[in-house]
């Protein structure tokens, strides 16, 4: 069997990139689950990010920048449900206030529109749950149904003739000569390969595993297993018309946070725990309700520990080890180590939603 491109991986960047490319390749999309989405891309906070955090002239922020106008484009265009509700980013204690504005100035030398401090009537009219010292919204921040949007992206690139090969683990890779032969197990057990010139790993939690087989055992590129915990917000009292970032010094994560979904239903989360092993598990122990209650409390107006209840856990693929600062999206053509063909998409969590589309875009570039 032979491909013009093999996608490895049908999380939203794999569907992303099968629905840019399918309209001119020939393309097999290999999955070891037996739907899209499975991992990462259903275990998520479903926000549509706006770039306020990353570095200047970081992938991160360009392709969040490009994807934000992107994904909320496609979701018109193919009736998505969505909800453009606004982020409001606050300074709970004057204390932060530094951070807030350090935040600010960041998101405007990015180029972030729709962003504009907030006053404290404001905050009383639109968020009165909230106790913050000073606030700033993101107006181009939303919340997005991810599932929807995953099944638009496979449907089409479908109807443009690509394939999906679900329950299908790719066990190996060979080069040869100028392709690349790839095993994979079905599940049944059954062991088949197929040829292509092309390889896109976007593999997610097990991008870095698909790069070894090729012979990439880059220390750097190696994925660390991060796990965020939700909790669920049992109470009807709680009126906020938008998501709600506290500022916080983890250079890991955006912190807890208080986020709505399209139905209104409200939630903690989550928080950063780097695992030792890379074994999946997606429990939310009961014992964590302290540690969001705490975390709740501080700028959410009678919130009791009673109200909170365990929701779900999602695994993020980090580059970024627990003592180090920023890490960008690793997405290369790895001609470089003798491997044409080979498109690396290493370390691709948030924005990586937001970013799906501006990726697929940004990867057909490397093959046109």
């Amino acid at each position: 069997m032979f491909a013009d491109i093999v996608i490895i991986g049908a999380g939203v960047v794999g569907l992303a990139i099968a629905k840019e490319l399918s309209s001119i390749f020939n393309c097999i999309v290999l999955e070891k689950h037996p739907s899209f989405g499975c991992e990462t891309s259903s275990r998520n906070s479903e926000v549509i990010h706006a770039g306020l955090y990353y570095p200047q002239n970081s992938l991160k922020t360009e392709l969040c920048i490009e994807g934000n106008r992107l994904i909320y484009e496609f979701a018109e265009k193919y009736k998505v449900p969505f909800n453009k509700i606004g982020k409001l980013v606050i300074a709970v204690t004057k204390e932060q206030e530094e951070k807030l504005i350090s935040i600010h100035e960041n998101a405007r030398r990015n180029g972030v529109c729709g962003i504009e401090y907030v006053s404290n009537t404001y905050l009383q009219k639109y968020s009165p749950c909230i106790k913050a010292h000073s606030a700033f919204i993101s107006r181009n921040t939303g919340i997005i149904d991810t599932h929807s949007f995953m099944r638009c992206l496979e449907a089409l690139a479908i109807e443009n003739g690509a394939t999906f090969s679900y329950n299908s683990e790719v066990i190996d890779i060979k080069k040869t000569n100028n392709e690349f032969e790839i095993f994979i197990k079905i599940d049944e057990g059954e062991i088949f390969s197929l040829k292509s010139p092309i390889i896109i790993n976007s593999a997610g939690l097990h991008s870095d595993e698909i790069a070894s087989m090729v012979g990439i055992n880059d220390e750097n590129l190696k994925i660390n297993y991060c796990k965020g915990h939700y909790f669920k917000l049992n109470s009807s009292i709680f009126d906020t018309k938008h998501l709600v970032y506290p500022v916080t010094d983890n250079n890991l994560g955006l912190g807890i946070h208080l986020t709505l979904d399209l139905n209104g239903g409200l939630k903690l989360g989550p928080d950063t725990s780097f695992l030792n092993s890379r074994q999946i598990n997606y429990d939310v122990p009961n014992h964590l309700a302290e540690k969001f209650f705490t975390a709740g409390q501080s700028y959410i107006k009678g919130l009791t520990l009673e109200m909170l209840s365990p929701d779900y856990a999602g695994i993020r693929p980090k580059l970024q080890k627990p003592d180090e600062n920023f890490r960008d999206f690793y997405i290369t053509d790895e001609t470089a180590r003798n491997l044409d063909g080979f498109i690396n998409l290493v370390g691709i969590e948030s924005p990586g939603l937001t970013s799906s589309l501006a990726i697929a875009k940004y990867v057909r570039k490397l093959l046109t």
